[in-house]
């Protein structure tokens, strides 16, 4: 026969005592809490660590490529305003070309004027042109004297003319800056004028196939304020008619 156990009866009022399976329920939830713990933790810990992986990461990448692009704007800054710089003293160019074009047209229709008005010219009608510059033959500032590559200039301009074999007459022009007083310039471009006249005479040119002529400060083709333009305005144009 099967023994059995019988409980006595619970009576009112008295408390339930704890089941072992209940207990059970309570540690695992504790459990699962202490590891939802930790897992928050970790995760919080991975977030901060992402968080710096990401400064490090524009620290090290994209920073630099900001750093470049800054370099590079202001290379291309640069560029530019060396772009401007040259377009300026190209126009500078073009326009003292320019005024050397309009000035030599003038001086020019002059000498044509004068020497048909003198019966110089056998055609009268222009046949060349040619331009002592203060860039080849230095004129010193206030002096009229030649130097050896002006008168390799003028030699050269003299080959032409005899292989030409033809009657031409010359009218040289003095042109000066803006140095020193009008009548001294005026003067100045005189004796410069004379002092090429003199020189081509020594070669062989006819003296009453010549004539010459000072403009002075009057016609310069470039800006008497730098000396760049002082000195291209120091020059001698001879004009070449027959």
């Amino acid at each position: 026969m099967t023994a059995s156990t019988t409980h006595a009866p619970r009576s009112p009022g008295e408390p339930m005592s704890a089941s072992p399976r209940a207990g059970g329920f309570r540690r695992v939830a504790i459990r699962a809490s202490a590891r939802s713990a930790s897992w928050l933790a970790a995760a919080a810990a991975v977030l901060a660590a992402s968080g710096c992986a990401t400064q490090d990461f524009v620290r090290n990448t994209v920073a630099p490529v900001e750093s470049r692009v800054s370099s590079l704007a202001t290379r291309t800054e640069g560029t530019e305003a060396a772009v401007r710089a040259l377009d300026g003293r190209v126009k500078g160019t073009e326009d003292r070309l320019n005024a050397l074009q309009a000035n030599m047209q003038q001086s020019q229709a002059d000498a044509l004027a004068r020497a048909n008005a003198a019966g110089k010219l056998s055609e009268g009608r222009f046949l060349m042109q040619t331009v002592l510059t203060d860039d080849k033959i230095k004129f010193a500032s206030g002096r009229a004297v030649l130097t050896a590559a002006a008168q390799g200039e003028l030699n050269q301009l003299l080959a032409k003319l005899k292989a030409d074999n033809a009657p031409v007459y010359l009218e040289i022009q003095g042109h000066t800056d803006t140095t020193g007083p009008t009548d001294l310039n005026q003067r100045l471009g005189l004796a410069r004028a004379d002092a090429v006249r003199q020189y081509l005479a020594t070669q062989g040119m006819p003296l009453h196939r010549m004539a010459t002529i000072s403009y002075g400060e009057a016609l310069p083709i470039a800006d008497n304020r730098s000396a760049e333009g002082r000195s291209a305005n120091r020059r001698v144009q001879l004009i070449v008619l027959r």
